[in-house]
């Protein structure tokens, strides 16, 4: 699996967060981790760390996360799924 860190707008409402979480799930992502990135009038930016079965999934991702009413998608971006020196 390889990870990535999906940046979004969204509206700030109850379920929003969980809606593009199912939307993740739909398309065989696992998220890892979630930030908070801000909250302020009505909107907030969140990143989700998500692991993904590969990059030709990506372009599914996107499309699957702009069907949750009001949210948009600012990035995917691919880490690397260890940190450099991590098992050494």
């Amino acid at each position: 699996m390889l990870r990535y860190v999906v940046r979004i707008r969204l509206l700030d409402r109850p379920g929003a967060l969980g809606q593009v979480a199912s939307r993740i799930g739909a398309v065989g992502g696992d998220i890892v981790a979630i930030d908070i990135v801000e909250r302020s009038d009505g909107r907030a930016i969140d990143e989700f760390v998500i692991e993904l079965g590969g990059d030709h999934l990506v372009d599914l991702l996107r499309h699957e996360i702009h069907e949750v009413d009001g949210v948009v998608v600012e990035h995917v971006t691919r880490v690397d799924a260890e940190p450099a020196g991590a098992g050494d």
